[in-house]
């Protein structure tokens, strides 16, 4: 996976397609050409089938060596390890800027986790082809560890929750088809089914993930009612974007290339996590502090913003990355 392919012109253009697709799901959301809660299902229709249906055809299909399976046992350990250091900064920093606690906690969440499926996966298969997905895979397995402990954690803090209930959430569908692909390409059980009917219907099936993933970033953005209205929170929202899109990335990319210097880990490792850390706010954080009565609707402002602002911030990380590789 040669760092060649993470041209900027091309991340543009990708990122143009992605945004004529949020922009087909925020105009069918803002007319209300498609019913109020169509976010919601288009959501559960990724996570619960297309997603999954994805992350078996593309770890039946990619040729990963041993070597590969390594570097992306790697990406969890980075993943876990650069999230939990960004929560440590970012949590008295809030502190610092007197955000309410509602507020405070879902800027912390959404300082953490960023659009690993519905964003990434999509620009990851342009750049990359199937291998890019695999490795976004294991990037997103330490994230999803994080997601549904620290991230519910936070959701709830503000009622006095806990991670009880929060752990239930890791087995999800996601996690056990990753696992399950993991088995049959150890096995050698992959090659066999590579081509068959499980693998045809499974990739059928998953081809429908990255528009559905876009169009669902569009109906989220269109849920977002306070657009521009409270110039505070507009002006928290581009903090936290600028953040987790540029300072964030920068200074983790500067670490771990003293890691690839060093030979701890390859370069392929580095840039998947650093992309993978620049990506925009992700969407699942708004259902979240929805689910927990958070603050929702700074958690959809904050996606806005940060979303259209990606289309700024990703070229310029991967043209950092290409003068350091």
């Amino acid at each position: 996976m040669p760092i060649e392919n993470l041209d900027t012109g091309t991340i543009l253009s990708q990122i143009l397609v992605l945004f004529i697709l949020a922009a087909i799901g925020f105009v069918s959301g803002k007319t209300g050409y498609l019913p109020e809660k169509a976010g919601t299902v288009v959501s559960k229709l990724v996570m619960r089938v297309t997603m999954p249906a994805l992350i078996l055809s593309k770890m039946l299909s990619a040729d990963f060596s041993a070597d590969n399976y390594f570097d992306g046992l790697k990406l969890v350990a980075v993943a876990l390890v650069t999230l939990l250091l960004i929560f440590a900064i970012t949590r008295p920093f809030t502190r610092l800027l007197k955000i309410p606690d509602k507020s405070r906690n879902v800027y912390c969440m959404q300082s953490l986790f960023g659009n690993v499926i519905f964003f990434a996966f999509p620009l990851f298969q342009a750049l990359f082809g199937d291998i890019g997905v695999l490795y976004a895979l294991f990037f997103n397995v330490g994230n999803d560890i994080l997601l549904w402990t620290l991230g519910i954690y936070l959701a709830g803090k503000h009622k006095g929750g806990g991670f009880g209930n929060a752990l239930k959430h890791i087995l999800n569908m996601n996690m056990i088809m990753f696992i399950i692909g993991l088995i049959l390409v150890l096995s050698n059980l992959s090659a066999k089914l590579k081509g068959g009917v499980v693998y045809q219907t499974a990739d059928m099936i998953g081809k429908a993930t990255s528009p559905l993933s876009m169009i669902f970033v569009g109906l989220v953005m269109a849920s977002s009612k306070g657009m521009f209205k409270n110039l505070g929170k507009k002006m928290l929202s581009i903090l936290l974007a600028l953040q987790k899109q540029l300072i964030v990335p920068v200074l983790a990319g500067l670490v771990l290339l003293f890691a690839v210097k060093q030979g701890w880990i390859s370069d392929v490792v580095m840039m998947i996590a650093v992309m993978q850390l620049a990506m925009p706010v992700g969407t699942l954080t708004v259902s979240i502090a929805a689910e927990y009565d958070s603050d929702y609707e700074m958690a959809a402002d904050n996606v806005f913003v940060s979303t259209l602002l990606s289309i700024i911030t990703l070229p310029l990380i991967a043209y950092l990355l290409k003068l350091v590789l």
